[in-house]
């Protein structure tokens, strides 16, 4: 093997997660979120030459098509012409290891049919509700019709008792206890924690992407 083919090709992905429902949030505020937020994040999406994933409930791309139509149309094209991938959620942020298969599966099937009816597709890969992950959720997500989850590293990590081992030893797929196994794709909390302080105003640019350096690189 040549120099190049011993390196591991390290691949990083841009998401986004939009919640017009998020608990502190009055619903008045809810075009002043689309307006300032949402957006810009689209002309963005629409302008930049790397694609990105957005992932929203149902619910908050039910709102969207009522408060915004035009923004939910020039998303519908961006996702066709590849700017945009979606990223499912379910009708609603549900932490699925609280509540009964029946409400996790009709959680997944309503937010798998806000997304055809809507934006006339259906996602393929999925974020798991506010990272609450428990194997269950692996028969729910695939019975969905899911063929990938995205979940918390980190967390994963500790719960499994691997945080002594390198990063690239995480598991790379989860089953579930009907036999489902899904691939996953793995999220830092270290870094969406660190691009929010960007966002506050707490530390600068340059501190995350050092970060971002330093963690793409473990």
């Amino acid at each position: 093997m040549n120099d190049e083919s011993d390196h591991e090709l390290i691949r990083t992905f841009l998401l986004f997660h939009l919640n017009l429902n998020f608990s502190t949030l009055e619903v008045s505020d809810r075009p002043k979120v689309i307006d300032r937020c949402y957006e810009p994040l689209l002309q963005m999406a629409e302008n930049s030459r790397r694609p990105m994933a957005i992932e929203f409930s149902g619910f908050t791309l039910g709102q969207l098509a009522e408060l915004a139509p035009d923004w939910v149309e020039r998303l519908r094209n961006a996702v066709v012409s590849g700017q945009v991938e979606i990223i499912g959620s379910g009708w609603a942020q549900v932490i699925g290891p609280l509540v009964p298969k029946d409400v996790n599966d009709w959680n997944q099937k309503l937010g798998r049919d806000a997304y055809r009816e809507i934006l006339g597709i259906e996602p393929t890969v999925a974020l798991v509700n506010e990272m609450a992950f428990s194997a269950g959720l692996v028969d729910v997500y695939a019975d969905a019709g899911y063929g990938g989850l995205i979940l918390d590293r980190e967390n994963v990590r500790a719960a499994l008792g691997m945080e002594d081992r390198a990063p690239h030893f995480s598991p790379v797929a989860v089953r579930g206890p009907l036999g489902s196994v899904l691939p996953v794709v793995w999220s830092d909390v270290v870094l969406f924690q660190r691009f929010q302080r960007v966002v506050h105003g707490e530390i600068s640019l340059e501190d995350y992407l050092a970060t971002l350096g330093d963690r793409v690189g473990e």
